[in-house]
């Protein structure tokens, strides 16, 4: 009789706990891709000379002013309509944990932008790419300091030609397997942003030579923080598809997860100085969303006190409205 009662006891308070338990809104990372994407919405930018540009988005779940962070795919990643969400994993930065490393801020807002055929990001018009990302930017409450751009091979030629038509309006470019080159010219004007390189020495298709080392001196004889840059590279990439070596940008998708490190061999980062980033301080997230930023507004107190009201005895009576004259109007 005893055991019963405590079982009936365990149980109720087992459920009393469940019921007072804060509930936590959001995805999380480990319940998939699926489920995650499920959490996007699609826009659309203005048009530009009867152009324009749609993307897939997500919107943190607070009030207060968030970073911004953009994504562009590869070539033939998401050209047709409404596919930009299905060819790409960043959207794991929605899940509830990436969206809690957000340095000063509630969250981030997402966006992958799709480059429509016959173009890609490289080619793609300019205007209306700029026109898409600042019309989101005005119609939510995105901080403004903390506007980053993110593009993979071809959507890395993307970030390049925003970055720099637009320098002052982006805090920071990520170039994931890159097929282009950060010139001397970029690399000035880019003089203040954060910036990160990520290649594979051995990548078939972006070679290292060509795009991500050129890119990297430039940065460096140009940037004005060398702790605001960073090269990550390796030896050899896991899931290799048409491309040798190619898919580093698993890396930033998955934020550096420790269970895709493994997956690569020789994997290093530094910093604009030559300094090796131990792999316990590399997380993408925090790097992107730290620096200035626009702070949440003071809350307004929970009871905010109510004026007294005064006694009728000492509340100076009202003058009669004598010849015509108009009662003052009170004006806030």
């Amino acid at each position: 009789m005893i055991k019963k009662i405590t079982a009936v006891l365990l149980c109720v308070t087992t459920l009393i706990a469940i019921c007072l338990m804060p509930s936590s809104a959001g995805v999380w990372h480990d319940e998939g891709l699926d489920i995650l994407r499920s959490q996007w919405q699609e826009g659309e930018g203005p048009s530009i000379a009867g152009f324009n540009i749609d993307y897939s988005y997500y919107v943190p779940e607070t009030d207060n002013p968030c970073p911004l962070m953009i994504f562009m795919g590869g070539a033939g990643n998401g050209t047709y309509e409404g596919k930009e969400l299905q060819a790409t994993s960043f959207p794991y930065w929605s899940s509830v944990e990436y969206q809690a490393m957000a340095e000063n801020a509630d969250g981030m807002y997402l966006m992958i932008l799709r480059s429509p055929l016959p173009f890609y990001f490289d080619t793609c018009p300019l205007r209306p790419m700029y026109e898409a990302i600042r019309d989101f930017v005005d119609t939510h409450n995105v901080d403004k300091k903390r506007i980053c751009l993110f593009g993979r091979c071809l959507g890395a030629s993307g970030v390049n030609r925003l970055a720099n038509a637009y320098p002052d309006y982006f805090s920071g470019a990520c170039y994931m397997c890159p097929r282009t080159t950060i010139s001397i010219s970029d690399a000035h004007a880019m003089k203040n942003m954060k910036v990160w390189i990520l290649c594979s020495m051995l990548d078939s298709y972006s070679i290292f030579p060509f795009y991500a080392l050129p890119s990297w001196i430039n940065e460096t004889l140009f940037t004005k923080d060398k702790t605001n840059i960073r090269l990550t590279s390796c030896l050899t990439a896991p899931r290799g598809g048409g491309f040798l070596n190619h898919e580093v940008y698993w890396l930033i998708d998955e934020n550096f997860s420790p269970g895709i490190l493994n997956s690569y061999t020789g994997l290093f980062t530094i910093d604009g100085n030559g300094k090796k980033i131990p792999v316990s301080e590399i997380n993408a997230i925090k790097f992107f969303t730290s620096g200035d930023y626009t702070p949440a507004p003071d809350p307004a107190p929970d009871n905010p006190a109510t004026p007294a009201t005064p006694d009728a005895a000492s509340t100076p009576a009202e003058p009669e409205n004598q010849g015509g004259a108009q009662k003052p109007v009170n004006q806030d």
